[in-house]
């Protein structure tokens, strides 16, 4: 990759980062809003919605760094499963792990979510097993956020460059 294509990859991560992180003001809001009282089922398919898009979003990034520093987006049933594994290791003479292993140990649970959330009705979504997902998200969230963030500091880097090269 040239250093502008990495420049450009650093800086999309980036953004996508910033949405993803947007995240934490929902999840602030449904917790404050279900404080003290257990959501109905349209309520549930809301914060299921939200649950969904902290896997989504962190995967939408792993994805990306697959398919553009690592050239190789698993394939297959599990395919997943098999990003997240990808992204804890390093890649020799490549890239360091993107994710730490606690992180991915975290967004499995998401991951798992995610799969039955798509794959249900959503009438028979379940808060007990859903708010312990929603008090955590902010860590993961925060948790997968610094991954991401030393990662974007390892691609610029890797420029050698402290700015980013004239267009």
């Amino acid at each position: 990759m040239s250093e502008n294509q990495i420049w450009r990859l650093a800086d999309e991560l980036v953004t996508e980062l910033d949405e993803f992180l947007k995240l934490k003001t929902e999840i602030a809001e449904a917790q404050s809003r279900f404080e003290t009282r257990n959501p109905d089922t349209f309520e549930l398919r809301a914060i299921g919605t939200i649950l969904h898009d902290v896997y989504q979003g962190a995967e939408n990034i792993c994805y990306r760094i697959a398919k553009e520093i690592d050239r190789r987006v698993p394939t297959g049933t599990n395919w997943h499963r098999s990003l997240l594994d990808q992204m804890s290791k390093s890649i020799t003479k490549t890239r360091p792990a993107v994710v730490q292993a606690q992180t991915v140990i975290l967004l499995e649970k998401y991951r798992t979510f995610r799969h039955r959330f798509r794959n249900i009705y959503g009438f028979n979504l379940d808060w007990m097993q859903m708010k312990p997902l929603l008090d955590n998200a902010p860590s993961v969230i925060d948790g997968f956020a610094s991954d991401i963030d030393q990662f974007v500091a390892f691609l610029r880097l890797m420029t050698g460059e402290d700015e980013p090269p004239p267009e």
